[in-house]
């Protein structure tokens, strides 16, 4: 489990095609990692191979056919985050590193200091997910939905998020990786069970 809560941005050393499926490498300065540690990669949950100098995982075919992990190369930046210890604070909200769908970056809009980003299209089925000012997980980012429009949402980045996660990088056509609402899916999924929706 993880909160969407950015601890750091890594590097992309590699991302190259295995046997079956990719090899992902990234460089980062985390510290006490553990082998077979869970690790967010821009919001996918990702098992930690038992190498000392850089990160190392192996991203599934699955994983690469629902996930944007496949378009990274060398140079690229992703987001970071390490699962949560029990105990810990919760800063952000619940997030299981399993990703829901792609969608593209619509709109860019600069307000002040603050950025508009308008993302979208989402299937009718997901709209039951989107709830204004409810959660929605950008890029492994935990994020508040604006607004909810025909065919998208509208979020607001602040100047923390730009300065400390990948999202300062976004641009006009690009794919992102959602994950809805925990809490919001479990909910609609036992509305659904009882047939109230």
């Amino acid at each position: 489990m993880f909160t969407g809560l950015i601890e750091k941005k890594g590097i992309v050393l590699y991302n190259e095609a295995a046997e079956s499926g990719n090899r992902l490498a990234i460089e980062v300065d985390f510290s006490n990692l553990e082998s077979g540690e869970s690790i967010a990669v821009n919001g996918v949950c990702l098992t930690r191979l038992p190498f000392v100098d850089h990160l190392i995982f192996d991203v599934s075919p699955e994983t690469l056919s629902v996930t944007c992990l496949g378009d990274l190369k060398a140079g690229d930046y992703v987001n970071l985050e390490r699962a949560m210890l029990l105990g810990a604070r919760l800063g952000g909200h619940y997030v299981t590193g399993h990703v829901d769908c792609l969608a593209r970056i619509d709109t860019l809009t600069a307000v002040d200091e603050y950025l508009q980003v308008d993302i979208g299209p989402f299937e009718p089925s997901d709209f039951k997910y989107l709830i204004p000012k409810g959660s929605i997980t950008i890029d492994g980012v935990s994020l508040t939905i604006n607004s909810v429009r025909k065919c998208g949402i509208s979020l607001m980045l602040v100047p923390h998020t730009l300065d400390n996660t990948t999202l300062n990088q976004l641009v006009v056509g690009q794919q992102v990786n959602v994950e809805f609402d925990y809490l919001a899916r479990i909910v609609a999924h036992q509305l659904q069970a009882a047939r109230l929706i």
